[in-house]
This record gives structure tokens, sequence and C-alpha cells, in this order.
């Protein structure tokens, strides 16, 4: 049975949205940034279904009171890395071509 049809999906996700916080406050360059419609926003891993092997990345951008990031979508690796590269090389090891 895949993620997608678990009735666990949503404790799933939201471990996963835990994990990645905890990964950015112990080393912020793991968000790789990338513009979209001229705003910067930060691709973080989400890891689904083994630790620290990411399954999608998570595009977020600060809200208007800047204190708070609002997550928009999901995309593949591949998706992410491409958008990335347009910036700079990814330093990050999660976001490999």
């Amino acid at each position: 049975m895949g993620i997608r049809n678990s009735a666990m999906r949503v404790q799933l996700f939201n471990g996963a949205i835990d994990t990645v916080k905890r990964m950015l406050e112990a080393n912020y360059k793991t968000a790789i940034p990338q513009f979209y419609k001229g705003k910067m926003q930060l691709l973080v891993p989400i890891c689904l279904q083994a630790p620290n092997v990411p399954d999608l990345a998570l595009t977020c951008m600060k809200t208007d009171d800047k204190s708070k990031y609002l997550a928009s979508t999901c995309l593949t690796l591949e998706m992410a890395y491409n958008n990335a590269r347009l910036i700079a090389k990814p330093e990050s090891n999660w976001l490999q071509a």
C-alpha cells in the first residue's frame, strides 16, 4: 500500500514537517532558495518513506507578517533541482542531480 492510499498519510506528512523543522533549526542551509513568479521561496526536503531520504520538496515562502512561512506545493526532486539551479548550484546534499 502506498502513502497516497494510507489511512495514516496525514500523520506521516505532519511527522515529516516536524522533522524538517528540526533539521532547519540545526542547519538553515537545508532550505534551498528558488524564485517563483518574482518571489523568493525556499525548498525543504520531505522524507515520507525513509529517514534522511527525501521523497518531495516542499515550497515555502514568508507570509506578509514576515514571522511565518506558508507552504504552497510539493515538487518532485527533479523539478526542485531544476528550479534551484537557476539561482546557484544547491549547496545542500539532499538535492543532487
